[in-house]
């Protein structure tokens, strides 16, 4: 969403002109962060607080005059205020997306970091396994999708409950079972969160619904992103031998394979033995090839992935 703030002329040039536009696009708001990488000095924002051309309305943020005060400009300040990765979550985000039965309350965001934000008059949450996929933007307000949005509510509400938003938001197209299936694969209970209510959703919602080993993949994801390593590419495509094949798990500059394996007792000689030519190829063409299964502690993939990636930067830089 965009909204029409009226031109500063003061004199900060194109990277006020900039600043003015940038806040547009988030409801009329900006924060000093966003005003010294356009140029704009914080003798050039006193200026335009005198000047009544903006107004400071939390620490380090903000309002352009033309925006009006809303409610969306209010969680926007609050998550600008809380810095780089936080949005709109919990029953904050179900009223972005307009899920039934929820109504505002105090407002909610969560951040990527393990130190909780602390703003006046904001819930603030933390999580340290926040995957890209769980997060959006939706009317100009950063916020957890629809799925994250569930599972994050899963301590708060019923099963039927949860079935009542799931069946709403699947009408409205805001959500599919598979999103919600990825939501929750391999992320643990937690004070707040539920997972059992969810996969009892799906479990109403999707014929044979058993997680088994599907959530390994996304477990060993979050054990990876919970550890402060940078989020591996999921599914990356590469062409090796001739032939394309997809990784689990991979960080392409590095040429870092991780490939998850889940036990299967029936599965084929020969789908093993593909496996295992698919492996040796992708050494043979430069990769570092990582397997993991369910059998493997969070502790341990992180400690394995973190010391190949640093094994790595080490020969990179010889």
């Amino acid at each position: 969403m965009t909204v029409s703030v009226v031109p500063v002329r003061d004199g900060a040039g194109m990277g006020g002109a900039d600043l003015l536009s940038h806040a547009g696009r988030q409801h009329g708001l900006f924060t000093t962060a966003e005003a010294d990488e356009r140029g704009v000095s914080r003798a050039v924002l006193e200026r335009w607080c005198d000047s009544g051309a903006c107004r400071r309305v939390r620490h380090g943020v903000y309002a352009v005059v033309g925006a009006p005060a809303t409610w969306e400009q209010s969680v926007v300040s609050a998550i600008l205020a809380a810095g780089p990765g936080a949005v709109a979550s919990h029953t904050t985000a179900a009223v972005v997306w307009g899920l039934p039965n929820l109504e505002r309350e105090t407002t909610e965001i969560s951040t990527d970091r393990r130190r909780r934000a602390r703003l006046p008059g904001i819930r603030a949450h933390r999580t340290v396994a926040f995957l890209s996929e769980e997060h959006t933007v939706r009317n100009g307000i950063p916020v957890t999708t629809v799925a994250r949005t569930l599972v994050d509510l899963s301590g708060r509400l019923s099963v039927a409950q949860l079935g009542i938003i799931t069946d709403d938001a699947l009408r409205r197209g805001t959500l599919t079972l598979r999103e919600l299936q990825r939501c929750v694969a391999g992320l643990p209970g937690a004070r707040g969160r539920k997972p059992t209510r969810i996969r009892s959703v799906l479990a109403q919602r999707v014929d044979g619904y058993d997680p088994g080993d599907s959530a390994l993949e996304l477990r060993v994801l979050r054990a990876i992103v919970a550890a402060g390593l940078p989020e591996p590419v999921q599914q990356h495509e590469v062409a090796v031998a001739s032939r394309r094949c997809r990784l689990d798990l991979a960080y392409p500059a590095d040429k870092l394979a991780i490939e998850v394996d889940g036990f299967e007792p029936h599965r084929h000689r020969s789908a093993f033995d593909r496996d295992r030519s698919r492996a040796n190829d992708l050494v043979v063409a430069g990769w570092t090839v990582l397997r993991f299964t369910s059998e493997f502690s969070d502790a341990q993939i992180v400690r394995t992935v973190t010391a190949t990636l640093a094994a790595l930067g080490q020969k990179r830089g010889a």
